[in-house]
């Protein structure tokens, strides 16, 4: 195992000397890299943010009707179950179970 020297510029054995690089050199080689890069074109770029744009107004409109949902369930659960609002649902839930008469008790 290769021990460094109190100086932290060198190394001891089989390391390289750690080069110091200005800020010139380091925005030469960034700019380097980037002419290495494939860019996507004009029509991929907006494409893809149509197909961005249109996942997002999906999962918004899916995320309202959710919150809704539990608002309006919320609702009920704090007036109660026999409040004004709930009677005619009941009621449609009740008139289905009459007109079964296995479920009503009617063959019994």
């Amino acid at each position: 195992m290769a021990k460094r020297n109190n100086n932290n510029n060198t190394a001891v054995k089989g390391e390289a000397p750690k080069k110091k690089r200005g800020a010139g050199r380091w925005f030469k080689e960034t700019f380097s890299e980037l002419k290495k890069v494939t860019w996507p074109t004009f029509l991929t770029v907006v494409k893809q943010t149509g197909v961005v744009l249109l996942v997002t107004l999906i999962f918004l409109l899916v995320l309202i009707g959710i919150d809704q949902g539990l608002y309006y369930l919320f609702l009920l659960l704090k007036k109660g179950l026999t409040s004004e609002a709930v009677l005619p649902l009941v009621s449609a839930v009740g008139s289905v179970f009459d007109a079964i008469p296995v479920l009503s008790g009617g063959l019994l």
